[in-house]
């Protein structure tokens, strides 16, 4: 008589004592660079469960799956080049994953939503990014202003040509500044633009009360707030429901000689309409996203020559990686010691991540 499969645990419930002998099994699915880059050994075997490290040859296709049976984790550290997790092992009754401790931003390569969705718990770097992206943010504004994509070629002229309003340069002091989304990023932003003595307005699908209590004023429209921005930064979420939503006539609304600066997803712009206002000369770029990435020397916006493109590095900072691998460390001795961690991705974050 066949043996009955397992019941299948609530992934939403801390693993008990009872359950795991002490010790569960912790998959660290990382690269060599990425482990590198987020942790060391020493900080791994310190954890109060089996700490594996996956090797390369495991992450490979084809021994994924079956490495991951072999250990049966409870847990499993991902990464950047971490492989999608199998949904075939993951829909098993008697699966023992419980949680997927992401160690940097989007979790969508490697973890389905239904895996979410059923409860599953997964965190990712939460808030900690948010600060760095809001700090490039005003790099790039800052950089488009000063007009510092024409700098070389103004280098290159023999001193006696050199006019500095060949350069057009400005300043960012006392603008009116627009931002589209008020997630962390644009929250994050708000104090390092008040030195700065600059109006700004937002727009998005918050409460007003939020927008007047971080110092800013709610703009009706997006219409209204494109139309009345000399600096415009775009942070909003790509959702379904904002996939192009920043049109040719919104771009348009933007008045002469404005700043577009984009950190949030290049889905959500037109990304044909704004080549087109740049190569005018009506407005300035400064963009850390594009549509298709990664970018290469033949992607349309890194031929136009007054942006401002950084390839999408708006994130942590090289130096704060080790906070990034602090956290994940911390988010795993919580969650085995039954406490919540911290940067949990719920159905609508994952939605409003790509």
């Amino acid at each position: 008589m066949p043996t009955p499969a397992a019941p299948r645990r609530d992934p939403r419930r801390p693993l008990p004592a009872a359950d795991t002998g002490a010790r569960p099994a912790v998959g660290f699915a990382l690269t060599t660079a990425e482990r590198r880059l987020f942790f060391t050994g020493a900080e791994a075997a310190a954890l109060p469960a089996r700490a594996h490290w996956f090797g390369e040859d495991e992450l490979a296709p084809g021994a994924w799956e079956r490495a991951l049976r072999d250990l049966a984790p409870a847990v499993v550290v991902t990464g950047w080049r971490t492989p999608p997790l199998p949904a075939a092992w993951l829909d098993e009754p008697a699966c023992p994953l419980r949680y997927v401790c992401h160690v940097t931003g989007s979790v969508r390569a490697v973890v389905p939503r239904s895996f979410v969705a059923r409860g599953g718990l997964v965190t990712n770097w939460g808030a900690l990014a948010s600060p760095q992206v809001a700090e490039h943010a005003l790099l790039l504004a800052l950089s488009a202003l000063r007009n510092q994509g024409r700098w070389r070629e103004f280098i290159s002229l023999p001193p006696g040509e050199r006019r500095l309003d060949q350069l057009g340069t400005r300043t960012l002091f006392g603008r009116r500044v627009g931002v589209h989304g008020f997630g962390g990023v644009a929250r994050a932003l708000l104090p390092l633009l008040r030195p700065f003595n600059v109006h700004v307005s937002v727009f998005a699908t918050v409460p007003s009360s939020l927008v007047v209590a971080a110092g800013a004023r709610p703009c009706a429209s997006l219409e209204a707030l494109f139309a009345g921005s000399d600096v415009l930064f775009e942070c909003e979420a790509l959702t379904p429901a904002t996939a192009g939503l920043v049109s040719a006539p919104l771009l348009a609304a933007l008045p002469n000689g404005a700043v577009f600066v984009n950190v949030g997803r290049g889905g959500v712009v037109d990304e044909a309409a704004l080549v087109h206002e740049s190569r005018t000369g009506r407005i300035r770029l400064a963009l850390d996203v594009a549509q298709s990435e990664p970018l290469t020397p033949a992607s349309a916006i890194t031929q136009l020559p007054d942006a401002i493109v950084s390839p999408h590095i708006g994130g942590p900072t090289l130096d704060r990686y080790a906070d990034c691998g602090a956290l994940a460390l911390s988010n795993l001795r919580r969650f085995l010691a039954g406490e919540a961690p911290e940067g949990v991705i719920t159905p609508e974050i994952y939605d409003r991540s790509t």
